[in-house]
């Protein structure tokens, strides 16, 4: 088949002052991967689902999906994370409510562990932490909205600061990603400049997150989203400040380099290096002893996603409305920035690139319209398809597993 269905999160009020936005809230269509049209087919409200995650579930050998999405609002407004069973007709019906231990989560995540341990975890930008909740899809009762969770949940605290004036004063978690091939949950902390790297372990009273590293990146790049290609060989972030890459790789073998600085150890990420748009390779440290530097860059990069076959690489950029190209070179473990392409709206938020490979589509906050690009399989570039109008406020895009 040729159809896919799209989930479309969006902002339905303003999450603090003029940042936020007038959608509908959860939005369901159908892809034509053919012709490339969008048909919206459901329509659910719920308040400011910013994000989106979506697990498959067998609830009395019934299989079925389960919908999880963040209601982003400050911490003084109780933000939670809603869970949603996807009918048959790709209609979503309300399963749980649970409240949220901090401010404007923005980003969520399901994941199961190596040990079949299941979790949905979401990262507060507020106030810097992430909350953990377990949960048990295998024996999911519909029935019983508390089925779906074991214990209480789980609040890991970040502190610090780094060196922007105005945007790193404090702690920021803004992406959980979990890892599946070395079993870790990262979490990209904007106002640390920091990947920190934890194991979740289960215990006699339920749950642990156990810090194993923490990846410094580049003072005032502001990591926001974290994506690896289908193998798990490399990870690449989204450095929201300066709009740089920054690539990843897990290290399963004890090895020295030349370079003192890229020592590898086992079992831990090393930073291959940290890539901008004007092909310039950024030192990933300052000296930590030189007196720290004000950096004022927010250039407003926003998501990030490789291609199928690990060969390019696409971010958004929200300050000057375009999508980024850069191409991956393996062997060499670095980027070569290839093109920007104006996006046809104002505010690029998320990002997908469909399940055939051959459309890329852009949520645009701020002027109501997914643009639809064509995708070159052989170069990566883009090539402007069209624009579809009267989507209010999308800001997250997700794919339904088939």
């Amino acid at each position: 088949m040729n159809a896919a269905i799209l989930y479309v999160g969006s902002y339905t009020e303003m999450v603090e002052g003029t940042f936020g936005g007038h959608g509908d809230g959860i939005a369901c269509f159908v892809f034509d991967a053919i012709t490339a049209d969008l048909k919206l087919i459901d329509q659910r409200f719920q308040v400011n689902p910013s994000y989106l995650s979506i697990a498959k579930m067998d609830s009395n050998n019934r299989a079925a999906s389960v919908l999880f999405t963040v209601s982003e609002l400050l911490a003084s407004k109780n933000p939670t994370v809603n869970s949603y069973l996807i009918n048959d007709n790709h209609s979503l019906s309300l399963l749980d409510t649970k409240q949220v231990e901090g401010g404007c989560p923005c980003h969520i995540n399901y994941f199961t562990t190596a040990q079949g341990d299941q979790f949905i975890a979401t990262a507060c930008y507020e106030t810097g932490n992430v909350v953990i909740y377990n949960i048990d899809l295998l024996n999911f009762d519909l029935a019983d909205k508390n089925s779906n969770s074991n214990t209480d949940p789980l609040i890991i605290q970040h502190t610090g600061s780094s060196q922007h004036p105005s945007r790193q004063t404090s702690a920021h978690a803004h992406c959980v990603y979990f890892d599946k091939h070395t079993n870790h949950l990262l979490v990209a902390d904007l106002g640390l400049d920091q990947i920190i790297v934890y194991s979740i372990q289960k215990n006699n009273t339920g749950f642990d997150a156990i810090k194993n590293q923490t990846i410094q990146l580049p003072l005032g790049s502001g990591p926001r989203h974290i994506c690896f290609d289908e193998k798990g060989s490399f990870g690449f972030i989204i450095n929201e400040l300066t709009g740089s890459v920054t690539i990843i790789q897990y290290c399963i073998d004890d090895s020295v380099n030349k370079d003192i600085h890229s020592s590898k150890r086992k079992g831990s990420y090393e930073v291959k290096g940290t890539f901008s748009v004007n092909d310039n390779l950024i030192d990933p440290l300052l000296d930590p002893l030189m007196e720290p530097v004000t950096l004022n860059t927010d250039l407003g990069a926003a998501a990030i996603r490789v291609s199928a076959d690990g060969k390019f690489i696409y971010t958004s950029m929200r300050g000057d409305n375009t999508i980024c190209l850069f191409a991956f070179d393996a062997l060499l473990e670095k980027l070569d920035y290839i093109d920007a392409y104006p996006t046809n709206g104002l505010t690029p938020r998320d990002f997908t690139i469909d399940p055939s490979g051959k459309w890329l589509l852009v949520a645009h906050q701020d002027s109501d319209t997914i643009t639809i690009f064509n995708v070159n399989s052989y170069n990566g570039t883009l090539s402007l398809f069209k624009t579809v109008e009267n989507i209010k406020s999308p800001v997250c895009l997700t794919w339904l597993p088939k």
